[in-house]
Parts: C-alpha cells; sequence; structure tokens
C-alpha cells in the first residue's frame, strides 16, 4: 500500500492523476451532475412514477472525481510536508457543487491551479 501512496504522490503522476479527475468535473455540469434544478427534476418525476431513488448518477461520478482530488491532494500534501495542500480542491469542490456557489466562474479552475502548482513546485521531504 505504501508503494501505491509513494507513486500517486510523485509529482509527474499527480499532475497525471489531477488532471485526469478534474476533466470530467468540467465535462459532467453540462448534462446537469451539479445542477438543483435537474435533480430536483428527476427526484420529482421518479416519485411521480413511484420507483426508484432518483437521484442523478452523473451527480455521484462528479462528486467521485472531486473526492479523487482531494485524495491525491492529501497524499501529495503529506509527502510535501504541506498538509494544507487539500484545502484547494476541498474550496474546488464547495464551489462546484454548492448551488448559487457554483454560479460563480473561475474559482474552482483557480483552486484546482494553485494545487497543481503548489503540489508540483514542492519539494518531496524525502529528497
Amino acid at each position: 500500500m505504501d508503494a501505491i501512496k509513494k507513486y500517486v504522490a510523485a509529482g509527474p503522476s499527480f499532475v497525471i492523476l489531477y488532471l485526469l479527475l478534474m476533466f470530467p468535473t468540467y465535462v459532467l455540469p453540462y448534462f446537469g451532475s451539479n445542477s438543483a434544478v435537474v435533480n430536483a427534476g428527476l427526484a420529482a418525476a421518479d416519485a411521480m412514477a413511484g420507483g426508484g431513488n432518483g437521484l442523478n448518477i452523473l451527480m455521484f461520478v462528479h462528486l467521485a472525481c472531486l473526492g479523487g482530488l482531494v485524495l491525491i491532494s492529501w497524499l501529495r500534501g503529506a509527502v510535501v510536508d504541506k498538509g494544507w495542500l487539500v484545502i484547494f480542491p476541498i474550496l474546488a469542490a464547495v464551489f462546484d457543487m454548492v448551488p448559487g456557489l457554483n454560479w460563480i466562474p473561475l474559482i474552482p479552475t483557480g483552486m484546482h491551479l494553485a494545487a497543481i502548482i503548489v503540489g508540483v513546485s514542492s519539494k518531496s521531504v524525502t529528497q
């Protein structure tokens, strides 16, 4: 397990994984993954039909990607002795998923860029 943590927290793999998990967070909102209106509409339609849970599966994919970003930032922060690095993807997730806040443009992008820049520019404690 430590080998996986080391690999994920290495600089190049951190950037690649971060970008791979970040990309869906920009595509999924076009399909309503972070829309309170779409999710409420699905819940109402499903309740009227009398089945299922009425939740948008894309919302869970979006949340999983954001959770992955938090996880790899936490791992990279531990390697470079900057535990606070995890705050950037957390703030990006808040501004991406909270109704009202998700209408403020470029805040998640700025947080993602800050996480990548600080994460890669920091030297590992073991180096």
